[in-house]
């Protein structure tokens, strides 16, 4: 079932509702606030910890402020973007564009200008973070996409977490198998009051979801009054206290299981390979020591030259975010080619799903009508032959018009079939009250269904074989 169609709300705002936008805004501005103060508390203890765990220069600001300009402007975006009804497609492939583009451009050796520190921070904040927040403000007010948006503040909290416990409490203790020491207080301070914000949304998210339902122009039983006191959804004081205490529980939970789920990274470039127990330096393989008597044997080059070995000079430092750059084009130069295949293929399985759907669609509907591909209740079968008329009649111009019953479709239709076909049209109205009969519940004769499948078939040809080739294009591409 569809958000539109179970709901009667798609986005923040409905105008169809028995609520008026301003009324509708209230609601949503609880949600809309406990989002907000997540997102800001999960950007601020990630920006904290980096803090206290790094020596901050001036590129780790720009970054830092980049990120945080981007998380805050995409947010108010995506959520101006529900309040005026955008889908979640446009934002989705508005993103996707961004990122495929940019990869392009590194490929293309257009990581040059990415040199400069600041520029870089932009380029990145935008083109990679815009969208994640701009989709995280979206579906944080979208009907059915509340778990969604909740991807971007649990980033920045786990991102906090993990940057806290590497740098600050240090991983030895969970390489020798104890895994629930990586925890100390001020990591479970950043994590905990995030979960506890994750559960209040998901609350308010509801409560507003359910407010809104109730006022929705396909909601089943519309009030007449507005809702207030113990009448209207809200969450109470010990609603609240129980919220909290499965909040720890929840955080708690999580906080035993996820170190058992964790792994090393890969090694350093400069430093001591690691197994994935964390046992130290790999042992040399036969043939590296073979190389190393050799080397010993022989002596090094550098040192008979009176040269000092490039080791001792020390590892060389990369040159920052110039040098993660050209990493990374030189990582979308090996994936363009594929990058390019991927779009191609993209663009072309959409156009071909433009040119193709719909007449695919058609042309399987009018074959499921015109002999069912399952056995179906008589009355289902008088429908379908009827529907089977309703399209043949569309493609000769003659439309259903909303809440028209059977009989009225064919006094309209009736003149366009005479011109159509010089034989005369018998029967139709007889068909046309089987059907109004039937759709009302009134009952079903014993020849209705044979009589209503032998008009329905015949309508259908005759229209279609006088329709000329153009006629016959628009008809394939008209939605039935």
């Amino acid at each position: 079932m569809s958000a539109t169609t179970g709901t009667g709300w798609h986005g923040a705002l409905e105008v169809r509702s028995s609520l008026t936008l301003w009324g509708q805004a209230k609601e949503a501005l609880v949600p809309m606030a406990i989002y907000w103060v997540w997102v800001l508390y999960a950007y601020g203890i990630f920006v904290l910890a980096i803090a206290v765990t790094e020596s901050i220069g001036g590129d780790d600001i720009a970054f830092l402020t980049a990120f945080g300009l981007a998380t805050v402007g995409g947010m108010l975006l995506g959520q101006l973007c529900a309040f005026v009804g955008v889908r979640s497609w446009v934002l989705v492939t508005l993103g996707a564009l961004m990122w495929a583009l940019f990869f392009l451009v590194l490929a293309g050796g257009g990581y040059a200008f990415m040199s400069n520190q600041i520029v870089a921070a932009i380029v990145i904040a935008v083109v990679f973070l815009g969208p994640v927040a701009m989709t995280g403000g979206l579906w944080s007010l979208e009907t059915n996409r509340a778990l969604w948006s909740t991807w971007l503040p649990m980033v920045w909290t786990v991102g906090a977490c993990l940057i806290w416990i590497e740098k600050k409490v240090g991983i030895g203790a969970w390489e020798q198998g104890a895994k629930h020491e990586v925890w100390d207080v001020i990591s479970l301070v950043m994590f905990v009051p995030s979960v506890g914000l994750f559960l209040l949304y998901l609350v308010t998210r509801e409560t507003h979801r359910l407010a809104t339902w109730k006022r929705g122009p396909t909601a089943p039983l519309t009030p007449k009054i507005e809702e207030r006191g113990v009448s209207r959804p809200r969450l109470t004081i010990g609603g609240l206290v129980a919220l909290m205490a499965l909040a720890v529980a929840v955080a708690g939970a999580t906080a035993l299981v996820a170190p058992y789920l964790w792994r090393t990274g890969a090694p350093d470039e400069h430093g001591p390979e690691t197994t994935a127990s964390g046992e130290g330096e790999r042992e040399p393989t036969q043939q590296e020591r073979n190389q190393g008597d050799r080397k010993g044997k022989q002596g090094d080059p550098n040192e008979r030259n009176g040269k000092p070995k490039e080791s001792d000079a020390g590892p060389e430092v990369p040159g920052g975010v110039k040098e993660m750059m050209k990493k990374m084009g030189e990582a979308a130069k090996e994936a363009a080619g594929t990058l390019c295949s991927l779009i191609t293929v993209a663009i072309l399985a959409l156009i071909g799903a433009l040119l193709a759907y719909r007449p695919l669609k058609r042309l399987f509907v009018i074959r499921h009508l015109r002999d069912p591909l399952w056995d179906v209740a008589p009355s289902t079968r008088i429908d379908q032959c009827w529907r089977l008329v309703e399209i043949a009649l569309g493609d000769a111009g003659v439309h259903v018009r909303p809440g028209e019953d059977a009989a009225g479709l064919a006094r309209r239709a009736a003149p366009v079939l005479k011109a159509l076909s010089p034989v005369e049209v018998h029967g139709f109205a007889d068909v046309a009250e089987v059907a109004d009969r039937v759709r009302f519940g009134l009952g079903v004769g014993a020849d209705d269904v044979a009589i209503i499948e032998r008009f329905s078939r015949w309508v259908l040809d005759t229209v279609w074989e006088r329709l000329d080739d153009k006629a016959q294009i628009v008809a394939m591409y008209r939605g039935v």
